[in-house]
C-alpha cells in the first residue's frame, strides 16, 4: 500500500511542479492557463481520492477475511484442546476405576493372580490405545479442519488481492494520461 500511496503523492507532486513549470512558460493569457490547472489539479486531486478509497476498501475486506479465519481456527484450536482433555481425563478416570477393580480381585483370589494381572494391564493396554486413537482422529480431523479454514481465507482473499492489483494500474493508466493530458496543454 505505501509503494501506491508513494506514486499517487509522486504523481501530485509531479503535476504541481508541471503546473508551475507551465504558468512560467505558457503562452496562454495568465488567467486562462490557471483557470484549466485549476481544473486539471481539481482532477488530480479527485482522482487521488477514489483510487485512495478504493484502497481502503480493499484493505477493509482484507482485514475482515483475516479475523474471521483467525477467529475459525482459535475455535478449532479450543475445540480440539478440550476434546484431547476430556479424553485423558476419560482414560484417567477409566485406568484409575480398572486398578481398584485390580486389587479388589488379587486381594479375594489370589491364586490366579498372575492371569488377572495380564488381564488388567491388557485392559489397560487397550484404554490407553484406544486414548491415543481418539486424540489421533480428533488431531487429524482439527488439522483438517484448519487446512480448509486457510484455504478458504486464501480464495477469499485471492479475488480481493486481484481487484487492488486492477486498481493499482488503472491508478497508473490514469496517472499517464492526466501527464500527457498536461504535457498537452502547454503545448
Amino acid at each position: 500500500m505505501a509503494k501506491k500511496g508513494g506514486f499517487l503523492l509522486g504523481a501530485v507532486i509531479g503535476g504541481t511542479a508541471a503546473a508551475v513549470a507551465a504558468l512560467l512558460l505558457a503562452p496562454k493569457s495568465g488567467k486562462e492557463l490557471r483557470d484549466e490547472l485549476a481544473a486539471q489539479a481539481d482532477d488530480f486531486l479527485d482522482m487521488a481520492s477514489d483510487y485512495t478509497e478504493m484502497a481502503k476498501e480493499k484493505s477493509t475486506e482484507l482485514t475482515s477475511i483475516a479475523k474471521d479465519k483467525a477467529h475459525d481456527l482459535s475455535q478449532q484450536a479450543g475445540d480440539l484442546a478440550g476434546n484431547v482433555k476430556q479424553t485423558v481425563s476419560d482414560a484417567t478416570a477409566d485406568a484409575g476405576d480398572e486398578s481398584e477393580d485390580i486389587l479388589v480381585t488379587l486381594k479375594e483370589q489370589s491364586a490366579d493372580l498372575s492371569d488377572r494381572f495380564k488381564k488388567s494391564a491388557a485392559d489397560l493396554g487397550d484404554t490407553a490405545a484406544a486414548a491415543k486413537e481418539d486424540i489421533m482422529i480428533d488431531i487429524k480431523d482439527t488439522a483438517d479442519q484448519a487446512g480448509s479454514t486457510v484455504k478458504e481465507g486464501i480464495d477469499e482473499a485471492k479475488p480481493v488481492a486481484e481487484d487492488a492489483k486492477i486498481l493499482s494500474e488503472m491508478a497508473k493508466e490514469d496517472a499517464a494520461t492526466a501527464k500527457e493530458d498536461l504535457k498537452d496543454t502547454f503545448k
